[in-house]
């Protein structure tokens, strides 16, 4: 299926890029990312689809606003790459017609979350969406910051752009 096979690419794409970096690249704060690292995105991406992970096992309410923050996917790529290497597995496994739950809260000062109703697959949508963005963001400092690593050329850019990119291409 489309939405899986995309999902795969992405974690590979994120697995690859890791292991083109050394520790310090992976780790440095920068001041174009705020002072954050390249592993706190990576950090990022892949906690949003560790909550997708377990709550499809638990049948619980996915909420990204609760996820857990684990400082050792940032700090460490090694564990990244393994964290990644699970989504990948998971992927290949997962019920994609399963019913979810969504909480989500866009008032910081308020405790109480809306519910609303999506899927599995519209899950797995946004989380590729996320994922690209986040990866954006990272083709930007690597970039400016570390020019001698070449990424993959669909690295951080999004699947309408390349689509389009292939439409000019074809005239």
């Amino acid at each position: 299926m489309q939405i899986t096979n995309t999902t795969k690419e992405i974690i590979r794409q994120l697995i690859d890029f890791c292991e083109l970096l050394n520790d310090e690249q992976y780790t440095e704060s920068l001041a174009l990312l705020m002072d954050n690292s390249i592993g706190k995105h990576i950090r990022h991406i892949i906690e949003f689809y560790d909550v997708l992970r377990k709550h499809e096992k638990n049948n619980d309410t996915v909420s990204y606003d609760l996820r857990e923050h684990c400082e050792e996917i940032e700090r460490d790529k090694n564990i990244a790459v393994k964290r990644l290497n699970i989504i990948k597995n998971w992927i290949g496994v997962l019920s994609l017609n399963k019913s979810l739950k969504l909480s989500i809260s866009f008032n910081p000062n308020d405790t109480n979350s809306i519910i609303i109703d999506t899927n599995m697959k519209r899950e797995l949508v946004y989380n590729i969406e996320h994922a690209i963005h986040h990866m954006a963001i990272i083709r930007i400092a690597i970039e400016k910051e570390y020019s001698s690593i070449k990424l993959n050329k669909n690295f951080g850019v999004a699947y309408s752009t390349r689509k389009y990119r292939n439409d000019l291409c074809a005239h």
